[in-house]
């Protein structure tokens, strides 16, 4: 087959929940994973879920079978390879339907804090073209008319706010260039490199990008835990699937405090991978033996600050483009009311 590429996360969320459903009602996996793949018949998906279902017929387990059709990300492959050797495969695909269901909604959230500011800055475009082409040069000549000889300063104003205008487009124009790439980057597999740059550059995308990297961290800690794998093993593989360097970099400083024969609470503060109240709560979590059920409740509470900080972002990029329209209006309008203003001073 060719051409082949992940599916959207929300597919692969709606996949898992409806195995974790056939699972959980006692149904044989061979006959509820054909009931499955048939919902995705007339869709774009069709042969790569008739594929699944054909090799899984032909005796391959599960997890080949998936991985065979070549559209799941790897981790959601790591997971299912480890529930079905593990005899949790319908704990393992719940969990991974939660997961992947938060990561289509943050990803959503991310393409609605840059879908929105671009279609204000192309509107924004479009009126600024439209007084820079249409509306500047009926007025000027209406300013040739009135003043059958211009004088020299009045000639300089009328260019000076010509180029005002221009300029005031071309700036804007950027902004629009620079939004559409970037939006076209969160689209494809670059869009990593993309949040990286635009974290760099802006301060709450940065502390976005973190809260998700522990909301998605905390969440990979309790799937992995619930799964049987220790600590050790639950690190290495979070590290895999947390895409944030830095926040990658401080995990990899916890794995060698943890081998280093550090305890694990104390390993997960040195590294700073959590806030110190969130620490407390994985400490008792560990004390009691349900470290699992404590990360997945951390992975709650980033979840939802992430939520905050992303509409918080939205809501303060919109008043403030609003007051760049208002200025770029206000300087073509300037660039119109000048000459007049000269004029009628020189006729005077």
């Amino acid at each position: 087959m060719s051409d082949k590429k992940v599916i959207a996360e929300d597919e692969i969320s709606i996949f898992c929940e409806q195995i974790a459903m056939v699972l959980k009602s006692g149904v044989p996996l061979y006959e509820g994973l054909e009931a499955v793949c048939e919902n995705y018949k007339d869709t774009k998906y069709e042969e790569y879920f008739f594929e699944i279902n054909a090799e899984y017929g032909r005796g391959s387990s599960f997890y080949d079978a998936c991985k065979n059709a070549g559209i799941f990300p790897a981790y959601m492959l790591q997971m299912l390879n480890v529930g079905e050797r593990s005899g949790k495969l319908e704990d393992v695909m719940d969990n991974l339907a939660k997961f992947y269901d938060r990561e289509s909604k943050i990803s959503d959230m991310i393409r609605s804090a840059v879908l929105q500011p671009s279609i204000m800055m192309v509107v924004m475009g479009a009126v600024v073209l439209l007084l820079v082409v249409k509306v500047l040069p009926i007025f000027q000549e209406v300013f040739r008319n009135l003043g059958a000889d211009f004088s020299e300063t009045t000639n300089d104003v009328i260019n000076i706010c010509t180029i005002i205008g221009i300029v005031v487009l071309v700036i804007l124009l950027i902004f629009i260039i620079i939004a559409v790439i970037f939006g076209l980057l969160l689209r494809s597999d670059k869009k990593q490199q993309a949040l990286n740059a635009a974290g760099k550059l802006l301060k709450p995308v940065a502390k976005i990008r973190d809260r998700i990297a522990t909301e998605r961290f905390a969440s990979v800690m309790a799937m992995m835990i619930s799964s049987g794998y220790n600590l050790t093993e639950s690190l290495e593989m979070s590290a895999d699937i947390v895409e944030d360097e830095k926040y990658v970099a401080k995990i990899h400083k916890c794995l060698e405090l943890v081998n280093a024969d550090t305890s694990f609470g104390k390993a997960l503060e040195e590294a700073e991978l959590f806030d110190k109240l969130t620490l407390r709560m994985i400490q008792i979590g560990i004390t009691t033996g349900q470290s699992d059920r404590a990360f997945s409740r951390i992975a709650e509470i980033y979840a939802d600050e992430v939520d905050t900080r992303i509409h918080n972002l939205i809501s303060w990029i919109e008043p403030v483009l609003v007051a760049i329209m208002t200025v770029l209006v206000g300087a073509i309008l300037l660039s119109v009311m000048l000459p007049l203003i000269t004029i009628i001073s020189s006729m005077g």
